[in-house]
């Protein structure tokens, strides 16, 4: 539901107004109306607007002093202006206040449910939007890379399914309020990923576009990731480094060696250390993470076997069978026609997917 405020002293056209809205929009709550300016600034300063139809000529408090007091504390509330005269110096001092669109009275049925369906759809795009970028802030907290990079991906993959707002709008959108969450964190941003970000709105979404997007996007992720390691206590850091390395090269040839240059230690030190807390020895570790990640694609993709396989840096398409089958217990194309089927998964899983070192 979203919450819709009238701002209007003409008692006849606050009632068409109020008719029209519960007549078309099952999806809108109106949680109040205002008469004056006053009453409009009480009102929003006592509950949550994500929608405000405002008659700009209202007297004293007039209705661009209360978008100006919205905008104070709703930056992102959708406003839809009405007024009886087309004075070009408000229409202008609206647009400074972002104000989504401006009709004159009276007001038609249908120009204002067609802006008022736009205004909707703009505000579940931008929803979705922020329940992304604090789901990726979470899973960054818990270092869970592979969840944090599927996320993001079925996020591009969204914005491109848009149609009634503009993808590039939506994916500007989205990047801003990461970007915004990584620098409240106090990170700094490189100046090229921030023109990449402003650029945004003009790329192309072809399939060379949607690598350019999707790539901005892990330029993000990344940066939130890198904090949280920076963030790592002491104690565990070592193993827990390596399992990061993994987790962002599954589908790259990862070797004892590489995880254990890029922890700073002896190939040897990890091999024990990962022994000691995970309880399983890299090799076991690595390939659970890999089988896990290929269950998912093969139960929530249409991805071929083969494509999986490569994925997970396996070139053999044998030989991933093989070690899938061994892992979970059945063949990968056993696997997805039984997740197809609405089994709860294949049987014989032999291992959790293991995200964070035991203490």
């Amino acid at each position: 539901m979203y919450n819709l405020v009238i701002v209007e002293d003409e008692d006849l056209e606050r009632e068409a107004l109020r008719k029209i809205l519960t007549e078309n929009f099952d999806c809108i709550r109106i949680v109040g109306e205002a008469r004056t300016g006053a009453e409009a600034v009480a009102l929003i300063d006592s509950c949550d607007v994500d929608l405000m139809l405002v008659d700009i000529n209202i007297p004293i408090i007039t209705g661009l002093d209360v978008i100006r007091h919205l905008r104070e504390g709703h930056v992102d509330t959708k406003v839809v202006v009405t007024t009886a005269y087309d004075y070009f110096e408000m229409t202008r001092e609206a647009i400074h206040l972002k104000v989504d669109e401006y009709l004159l009275k009276p007001v038609r049925t249908q120009a204002l449910v067609s802006t008022l369906e736009t205004c909707i759809q703009q505000l579940g795009a931008d929803r979705k939007c922020r329940v992304m970028v604090a789901r990726l802030g979470e899973l960054a907290d818990q270092n869970a890379y592979q969840d944090g990079v599927a996320l993001v991906r079925r996020h591009v993959e969204w914005i491109c399914t848009q149609r009634d707002y503009p993808c590039r709008d939506v994916a500007q959108n989205s990047a801003t309020a990461l970007l915004a969450l990584i620098r409240a964190k106090g990170l700094r941003v490189s100046a090229a990923l921030a023109r990449q970000v402003t650029e945004l709105r003009t790329m192309s979404l072809d399939d060379r576009g949607l690598q350019s997007v999707l790539g901005v996007f892990l330029g993000l992720a990344d940066l939130l990731f890198d904090v949280r390691e920076e963030q790592l206590d002491e104690a565990g850091s070592t193993v827990q480094k390596a399992i990061n390395y993994i987790e962002r090269n599954l589908s790259k040839r990862v070797t004892l060696e590489d995880a254990a240059d890029y922890a700073k230690i002896s190939a040897c030190y990890l091999s024990r250390m990962f022994k000691k807390t995970l309880d399983v020895n890299f090799v076991t570790y690595l390939t659970t993470r890999r089988m896990e990640l290929a269950k998912e694609l093969l139960a929530g993709t249409e991805r071929s076997i083969t494509n999986i396989a490569k994925e997970f840096s396996y070139n053999d398409l044998n030989y991933f069978c093989k070690s899938f089958k061994k892992e979970i217990g059945v063949s990968p194309s056993e696997y997805r026609r039984q997740a197809r089927e609405g089994q709860g998964g294949a049987p014989g899983v032999r291992m959790a997917t293991m995200a964070e070192p035991r203490p």
